[in-house]
């Protein structure tokens, strides 16, 4: 009851009692509540604590109840306080079908998880949980692999849907070794010609066997450009400083860039056995962009080796070192 009388702003909230006089910053009231009907009060005109005491004192087993608004257009400002939401922890979310086969297959792809998770006890009784209008339908192994197919070819094709409509483009080219297996990634990045902002997208992430020779990486390279229409769109291709990349452009230029090699470095030399070059037709038609050696590769090259190369080969400092 005092929490519900200390939230009233004034006496007039309350239908229990009558306005008799003001006097200064205080009005007499009289209780309507009491059995005599002669109870005079003095309050605050400001303040309600003494009227509360009353209610708190002579009639605590009273329910109170507000005053019919007589006003129904009166201001918002004058309107009782809202009560606060609170959160319920026990409604239910339903998801669609659709939704929860997307976010499977995002926690599968991004983690990089084998496709078998997805008959995995644990997991299946873990989406099993998750609540779907017509029952949660999981997918087995194979169903699920032809899912990913599907959603990468319609990925794939709306990324040439939107390469279609750029012209000029970058790329950038990779290759790394993990558990015995070597994969090539290549990358594109543009400019937005409407809103000038930082683009990119990943164009290939794919298994290379084999010696990571200079005509495969110009091959692969030429590959992937065509496949995405970008043949005549790429203004550069950024790569580390590794010999195979550097010869795989500098031997797969168009003629008007390609010129006297007279500055090329010895450490950019690579010996090919004669019959892999003979065994593959892939110089046939082969024609690179120009290319960029990758700046922070090379600020750490200079930091790693050729510092100590230097200090090296400089009677000077070879003592210190």
């Amino acid at each position: 009851m005092a929490d519900q009388s200390r939230s009233k702003p004034s006496f007039s909230s309350w239908k229990y009692f009558t306005l008799i006089e003001h006097k200064e910053k205080n009005i007499l009231v009289k209780c309507n509540l009491c059995l005599s009907g002669s109870k005079i009060l003095s309050t605050a005109a400001n303040s309600n604590s003494n009227l509360s005491k009353h209610l708190q004192k002579r009639h605590d087993s009273t329910k109170l109840v507000e005053k019919p608004d007589a006003n129904p257009t009166r201001e918002a400002s004058h309107a009782p306080p809202t009560k606060q939401q609170q959160l319920d922890f026990n409604r239910t979310v339903s998801v669609s079908q659709g939704e929860i086969n997307k976010a499977v297959a995002r926690f599968i792809v991004e983690n990089m998880q084998p496709v078998s998770t997805v008959e995995s006890p644990a997991f299946r009784q873990l989406i099993s949980m998750i609540p779907c209008p017509s029952g949660t339908l999981q997918m087995r192994r194979k169903t699920f692999s032809d899912y990913l197919d599907k959603e990468y070819l319609k990925m794939e094709t709306e990324l040439k849907t939107a390469l279609d409509e750029i012209d000029h483009i970058s790329t950038t080219a990779d290759i790394w070794t993990v558990h015995n297996k070597s994969y090539l990634g290549i990358t594109s990045h543009w400019i937005n010609t409407t809103t000038f902002k930082r683009q990119k997208a990943a164009l290939a992430c794919k298994r290379i066997k084999g010696r990571h020779t200079y005509d495969i990486i110009a091959a692969e390279n030429d590959h992937i450009h065509s496949l995405f229409g970008l043949s005549t769109k790429v203004t550069a291709t950024v790569t580390d400083n590794g010999s195979n990349f550097v010869k795989a452009f500098q031997m797969f230029q168009p003629e008007s860039l390609s010129g006297d090699d007279d500055e090329e470095d010895d450490e950019d030399v690579i010996f090919t056995d004669v019959s892999d070059v003979l065994s593959t037709a892939a110089d046939e038609g082969i024609v690179l962009p120009p290319h960029l050696r990758c700046v922070s590769h090379t600020l750490n090259l200079i930091s790693c080796s050729d510092v100590d190369k230097w200090l090296l080969s400089n009677p000077t400092t070879k003592k210190y070192i």
